[in-house]
């Protein structure tokens, strides 16, 4: 069992799993048959695209002493097996779609995230930049899930699904390719940071400029988005007269530009410090989608699922790295 947990990520399930719930409360949407659905066709696409990417990385990955070790690498599960379970949480996904939620605008919009995802995992090792078409796969996921409730969008919807966007372009275009580029540049693979000229000399990290004025600018962009919400008046920085959406909002937000910071300046043979700070930016960025949505939350649903959500994100992570990793708590990739 542990080999296949490893395979579909269980820790970042929720990742993927709630950006269609997202989409479709900020679009109104708060029925709870509704949501679970869409959670669990989230939480496939999550499963898809994983086990889709080892599939396609299988021999880059072989090479590589960071993940050498993944199951499908080993051979402990098969090429065989592993499209299976692609396929089928595709499949299925469609089913659940179509039986219990279908409109026509929602269900080409996740047939297009589908299809986003699968461009991202078979050239994302050939082509600059598909760090963006992956995104655009998570920005489509949760439109899907706001037209599953209305075809009309609220732009409220779209800032959501933005945040999810700016979360992958971030998180894979920065993080995951930075803490690879000594690898990446000797398989002649090219990702963003090497086209900005970021590479290994006399085993340092060298970071033009250019790379870093890029990597801020993209998370600045993010925080942005998600403050329009309340500029704009979707939300409020207040719940019951106390602004705690506004001081974690903002707590949070200086958080994440300093772990970019960190990412940045973190030597290449310190990559596991890198890891950890990439994984807690990953996970508060996440947390900063319920931060903004609270006031709504608790106003169309109620403050104990608020919470409760707020301490799911916090908790599941941490759950599956002590399952899967032990005390290490991290996956090394």
């Amino acid at each position: 069992m542990k080999k296949y947990l490893t395979l579909i990520r269980p820790y970042g399930l929720l990742f993927l799993g709630l950006t269609p719930v997202f989409g479709a409360i900020a679009n109104g949407g708060f029925a709870s048959s509704h949501l679970i659905i869409l959670l669990i066709i989230g939480s496939l696409i999550h499963i898809f695209g994983f086990a889709q990417n080892d599939y396609y990385d299988v021999e880059i990955d072989s090479k590589s002493k960071y993940v050498s070790k993944r199951p499908l690498v080993i051979g402990c599960i098969s090429q065989k097996i592993t499209i299976f379970i692609f396929v089928s949480s595709f499949l299925v996904s469609l089913l659940l779609s179509f039986v219990f939620i279908f409109t026509f605008f929602s269900f080409v919009v996740l047939l297009l995230s589908f299809l986003c995802m699968f461009l991202y995992n078979k050239y994302s090792k050939h082509q600059v930049g598909m760090e963006y078409i992956l995104g655009l796969g998570v920005f489509n996921c949760g439109i899907y899930g706001a037209l599953t409730v209305s075809n009309n969008i609220s732009f409220f919807a779209i800032l959501i699904s933005s945040m999810g966007f700016m979360q992958w372009l971030f998180s894979v275009g920065i993080s995951a390719n930075l803490k690879d580029v000594e690898f990446d540049s000797k398989q002649g693979i090219r990702t963003t940071p090497i086209m900005f000229g970021v590479r290994i000399s006399d085993k340092k990290l060298i970071l033009p400029l250019s790379f870093i004025i890029y990597a801020f600018f993209i998370k600045f962009i993010h925080i942005i988005i998600a403050s329009l919400s309340f500029f704009i008046g979707f939300t409020s920085i207040f719940i019951y007269n106390l602004p705690i959406p506004g001081i974690c909002f903002l707590i949070i937000s200086i958080i994440l530009l300093y772990l970019t910071l960190k990412i940045l300046s973190t030597p290449i043979k310190k990559r596991d410090k890198m890891l950890i700070y990439a994984g807690v930016q990953e996970g508060l960025s996440l947390l900063l989608i319920p931060i903004v949505l609270m006031s709504y939350l608790i106003e169309n649903i109620s403050i104990f699922t608020t919470f409760l959500l707020i301490s799911v994100i916090i908790v599941w992570p941490i759950f599956w790295f002590r399952i899967l990793f032990g005390k290490r708590m991290i996956p090394l990739e």
